[in-house]
């Protein structure tokens, strides 16, 4: 599993890693004045373009705690402000949970990550933790953090991923969505209620946990809601009369029927024993619900092979598999 990084030494080098990687990913810096709810400030900032990811980078205390500062937004060049859609700020001598960035390592493979907990109201009222991870196809992660006790986030890119900024502008871009559906509504709508106390009650097998199971090789990690999403969209596309298509943090994605579970869909990012134990164990268990006509799905990436054993049990139980590739940043499903 993934672990925290802890020592200023190791997040001022990860800092660095996240600053030239974005600074060489995009255009070159321009002066422009930030909005903040307090007021404004003026900042270099490194943008992709008009519409597109930009970026800036700072450092801030508070209550005399050092934090680093990435701040990120969608890049407008003619307006008098640009606004920070999501702070991705990091602790920098401490680990203190009510900042919501930090940075985490893949113990086996070296490969550090910049993380996210899902706190992206910015102080505005109603808008959760919770609303938003229950809103969003983001996977969460367990983080080790050395002292017998586990964190969840979101892994937002790999600082060495050579697409990390587009990684970071996917993540920008579902906290977009997310803050559109909060102003039109969404939080007061019943099913979305639910969907908060469904993830309340899923959050609660997190915090009781004193260690976590690794989730397999973490290539793709990363790209888990864009994979969720693209399931999503193509499913949602060729939905018939009474069919309703969804997911949940316990579900990655799911067919209702006529309000019967009719489809079950378990994303795994990677293709050793572990994880296809656990993704035939979840699409079992899920497909239940519902009854044995319950058609049961495992999306896996291309470029991994099935163990023979796995795979017989995998035909026996009727269960079958879908496999995705990424080309580009771009996720697509193959048939």
């Amino acid at each position: 599993m993934l672990a925290l990084i802890s020592e200023t030494s190791r997040k001022k080098k990860a800092q660095q890693e996240l600053k030239k990687n974005l600074k060489n990913a995009l255009n070159r810096p321009s002066s422009h004045k930030i909005g903040f709810p307090g007021g404004n400030e003026n900042r270099q900032i490194y943008a992709a373009g008009e519409g597109k990811l930009w970026v800036a980078f700072g450092e801030s205390k508070s209550s005399g705690k050092k934090r680093y500062r990435n701040l990120f937004g969608v890049y407008g060049p003619d307006l008098p402000e640009q606004t920070s859609m999501v702070q991705i700020n990091i602790p920098i001598d401490d680990n203190r949970r009510n900042v919501a960035g930090f940075f985490a390592e893949d113990k086996e493979t070296g490969d550090i990550f910049l993380m996210h907990d899902g706190g992206v109201g910015g102080g505005r009222r109603g808008i959760s933790k919770s609303a938003f991870l229950a809103c969003s196809k983001h996977k969460l992660i367990e983080i080790a953090e050395g002292n017998g006790k586990i964190r969840i986030g979101i892994a937002v890119g790999k600082l060495r991923d050579p697409d990390l900024s587009g990684r970071i502008w996917a993540f920008v871009k579902s906290v977009q969505s997310f803050k559109d559906q909060v102003t039109n509504g969404i939080m007061k709508t019943p099913e979305f209620k639910r969907q908060v106390k469904d993830f309340d009650s899923y959050r609660k097998e997190f915090s009781g946990k004193k260690q976590g199971i690794r989730d397999g090789r973490f290539e793709y990690i990363t790209y888990h809601g864009d994979i969720v999403q693209k399931l999503y969209d193509e499913r949602h596309a060729r939905r018939l009369q009474g069919e309703e298509v969804s997911n949940s943090k316990l579900i990655d994605l799911f067919v209702k029927k006529d309000g019967v579970i009719s489809e079950v869909y378990e994303v795994k990012t990677g293709n050793d024993r572990q994880m296809l134990y656990t993704a035939i164990g979840q699409v079992l268990t899920h497909g239940h619900l519902s009854d044995s006509s319950c058609k049961r799905f495992i999306v896996l990436p291309e470029i991994k092979s099935v163990p023979d054993d796995i795979m017989c049990a995998i035909k026996r139980m009727n269960i079958s598999l879908i496999q995705f590739k990424i080309r580009k940043g771009k996720v697509c499903i193959l048939s």
